[in-house]
């Protein structure tokens, strides 16, 4: 599995080393560190090795990041952490890293701002221990929570930093990290007007060549957006055949030079899927069957292709799903949106709403980790419900896992979505007015209109009147469930998990 190791065996994860030996390389931490350690890392992205010494300071990263519009300058990162201190890193414009940094006292990790990169710390070792799997770090010492337990069968996923076990958590977004102590870095960047992301989009796309990148593109809005937004060499979509899915995305075939549609189903299962899922997610969710199968297909597929693009949680920023929730008040949210602003929830309600399976001790859990993570931040509730949800909730612990964590073991994983300023833009929008669709004609004005005037599966487009989504996605929704061939590969994928029952 790709990732940082400090102070731990990665052989713990047999079948996920053998799943990247033939993409990735390992650099062992040289003899001048004071701990043991290695990453497994993608020497694609990486024309030197992934490692700086300045003096008695060391730096080793694991992943990519975009710096003063360089990507993995190390070096010039480095110099500016000692020369500025860890605020310095609130600078990078993007990546997915986990960062090492000895100086002549201590030793530090840094993650990136968002968290993308998922790793574990042992908190109950007097040395520093990490690793991208629990599976790796767990020892006798650690023993089962059991409200972790009973919250992990009914939501699929744990939220905060928290894992199964007491003492093993996951690494804090946008943090320092050391043996006795953690400081955040994160601020937030001054946001810009959504029209003005579009271009940020592209520019950030532009970054690598065309012929290594690679964007799986959907029926939905949000691959669309970086496929409006940028140049791809290799598109791909999967799907049941003669799906909307299929149809729409076809309907962009055209803008790739290699374009592929599959049907996520019928690919033979890879042989060691489980035995690898069973290590990456150890201790911190249920993961979506056979999306390793997809992502180990489409790599096999286009050999050449290196970067990949993903939309992941854009239709948050667009829309502002994660103040929705289920059930039968959230259906006529989704139908009178306009609701939203005339009630204006109180973030402990969405929560509430959002988490209703859990029982109200499971809750305060929830709350607590929320409010402390939330309470300092100048943000509305609809900001902050989303913002979390995408760091520490759904997004960070679910979403990124099957949208990042998978995929990056075969690829470098860009998510543009994710970068600051776009990020930092998006999440101080109004989410009264983006989840009644009112965001999207602004989001999309600088878009060519052959982008915006094909539907949706859902049956709109960014130029529909936002009066009249709510009562069409209704209709699109009921005829996903009830007429097969409608069926999407996610609610094809409900419903062969449902047979298997």
């Amino acid at each position: 599995m790709r990732g940082m190791y400090i102070n731990c065996d990665k052989e713990r994860l047999p079948s996920s080393l053998y799943l990247t030996k033939n993409n990735s390389r390992i650099f062992d931490f040289p003899q001048a560190c004071r701990v043991s350690g290695c990453i497994v890392y993608d020497e694609e992205n990486w024309s030197q090795l992934p490692y700086e010494q300045i003096e008695h300071n060391i730096f080793i990263m694991s992943g990519w990041f975009i710096y003063k519009e360089q990507l993995n300058p190390l070096t010039l990162l480095a110099n500016d952490i000692v020369a500025q201190g860890i605020d310095a890193l609130n600078n990078v414009l993007t990546g997915v890293f986990t960062l090492f940094w000895q100086n002549e006292h201590e030793e530090f990790v840094f993650t990136d701002p968002l968290g993308l990169s998922t790793h574990f710390i042992d908190k109950l070792s007097t040395q520093l221990r990490v690793a991208p799997s629990v599976k790796v770090l767990k020892n006798d010492s650690h023993h089962l929570n059991h409200d972790m337990q009973c919250i992990l069968n009914k939501k699929n996923h744990l939220f905060g930093n928290y894992t199964l076990f007491d003492g093993l958590q996951r690494l804090t977004p946008g943090s320092c990290v050391g043996v006795m102590n953690e400081r955040s870095y994160f601020v937030f960047h001054e946001a810009k007007p959504l029209d003005s992301l579009a271009d940020a989009v592209k520019k950030l796309t532009s970054l690598w060549q065309e012929h290594s990148k690679i964007l799986p593109i959907s029926s939905g809005l949000d691959s669309r957006y970086l496929l409006a937004n940028g140049t791809y060499k290799y598109g791909f979509t999967y799907g049941p055949d003669n799906s909307p899915e299929r149809e729409i995305a076809a309907s962009f075939s055209e803008d790739f030079k290699t374009y592929l549609a599959f049907d996520y189903s019928e690919q033979p299962l890879h042989e060691q899927e489980q035995a690898i899922l069973d290590e990456m997610a150890f201790g911190t969710l249920n993961p979506i069957p056979r999306l390793l199968t997809n992502y180990s297909f489409v790599a096999q597929h286009f050999e050449q292709a290196k970067i990949f693009f993903d939309g992941y949680l854009g239709d948050l920023f667009q829309r502002g799903t994660y103040i929705n929730f289920k059930g039968k008040r959230g259906e006529v949210l989704k139908l009178f949106p306009f609701i939203y602003s005339v009630i204006n929830f109180k973030a402990k309600t969405l929560m509430r709403l959002r988490y209703k399976e859990l029982t109200d001790k499971e809750f305060t859990i929830l709350w607590q980790d929320f409010v402390q993570r939330t309470d300092s931040l100048a943000l509305t509730d609809y900001q902050k419900v989303t913002y979390y949800e995408f760091l520490y909730g759904r997004g960070g612990r679910y979403t990124i896992f099957g949208s990042n964590i998978l995929a990056a073991q075969f690829f470098t994983v860009v998510s543009p979505f994710a970068a600051r300023g776009i990020f930092d833009s998006f999440i101080q929008q109004d989410y009264a007015k983006a989840v009644r669709y009112r965001a999207l004609k602004k989001i999309w004005s600088k878009v060519a209109v052959k982008y915006k005037k094909i539907k949706v599966e859902s049956g709109y487009t960014p130029l529909s009147n936002p009066v009249t989504i709510p009562s069409i996605q209704l209709i699109y929704r009921l005829m996903f469930h009830f007429i097969p061939s409608r069926a999407n590969y996610g609610v094809k994928s409900n419903r062969m998990e449902n047979n298997k029952k």
